[in-house]
């Protein structure tokens, strides 16, 4: 798997994401625009990769042919909405489909101009990722601008092992980064008590940590479910196909916080509701899991 990125831009990506990328294209329609030698092995795979008969879809400009020429089936490419302030990558696009041959007619149809006639087939996952973040993932200087154009992530010259590689790294996106970003949501309070401010610079060294090992916090997950190990609240038992795994991981030992090289087991690490995951940071020294049960049980 390789991983690209495309910097659309606040006015392409007002104007484009609606249509084909927050929106599904049905498989017929697209048939009806496809080169003419190209359009039975396009029905097959199509209809094969999208069995309800509906995809995303997006395009790139001509220009981006000697990045693009490298895009194969089952690679990742993200979106970028802006690169202003923290920056917005809300898409991310596995590949299921795509051609090397360029489709203006079907870049007309779908986005009212032929300039972006490479054309890929896909199922959008809608992720929350800033260009800042994305910048420290891969490696990136912080004053880093992608220009408008398309990029491939060089693996050898990232970050990325951190994470182990690419595959791990869309994993930690799609699921590490829903848990860790939960963390974030925390408020400092308006009176600015020393306490609560450290409450959240621990929070936020624990998210450092799991970001850098994102297959722990998928080893919790599969291990310990995702019911809260503290209050037994379960986020699909209340809120239905909307909380379905979800869950937040915890760092047991405090040492995590502190030490970069810290090495951790599933044993270091366990899974809580953001209530628990909020009480469990709030006294100023965290509280053990065993504690946090206590606390629980006397009320």
């Amino acid at each position: 798997m390789q991983l690209f990125f495309h910097d659309v831009g606040l006015k392409g990506s007002a104007r484009d994401f609606p249509k084909t990328i927050f929106s599904e294209i049905s498989v017929e329609h697209i048939l009806q625009n496809v080169p003419a030698d190209l359009k039975d092995e396009m029905s097959k795979r199509l209809k094969e990769s999208f069995p309800d008969g509906f995809c995303n879809v997006w395009g790139v400009p001509a220009g981006a042919k000697s990045v693009i020429k490298r895009l194969n089936v089952n690679d990742a490419m993200l979106l970028i909405r802006t690169t202003g302030g923290s920056g917005d990558l809300p898409a991310l696009c596995i590949v299921k489909e795509f051609w090397r041959e360029p489709m203006s007619e079907l870049s007309n149809f779908l986005w009212e101009s032929g300039h972006y006639p490479f054309v890929f087939f896909f199922k959008t996952q809608k992720i929350e990722l800033t260009w800042s973040q994305f910048k420290e993932h891969v490696g990136y200087k912080m004053n880093f601008r992608p220009s408008g154009n398309v990029y491939r992530v060089k693996e050898a010259d990232s970050k990325l092992s951190s994470f182990g590689n690419v595959e791990s790294y869309i994993d930690f996106l799609i699921n590490g980064l829903k848990i860790s970003e939960s963390v974030l949501q925390y408020q400092i309070d308006a009176s600015g008590h020393a306490s609560e401010y450290e409450e959240g610079e621990r929070k936020l060294r624990e998210v450092s940590y799991f970001a850098r090992n994102p297959q722990l916090v998928k080893a919790a997950k599969d291990i310990y479910g995702y019911t809260c190990q503290a209050c037994t609240f379960n986020f699909e038992d209340v809120y239905g196909e909307l909380g379905k795994h979800y869950i937040e991981c915890h760092h047991l030992n405090p040492l995590s916080e502190r030490e970069t090289s810290y090495r951790s087991s599933i044993d270091d690490v366990c899974v809580l509701c953001s209530n628990c995951h909020r009480m469990i940071h709030r006294p100023n020294s965290t509280l053990t899991l065993k504690q946090l049960k206590e606390q629980l049980e006397n009320y």
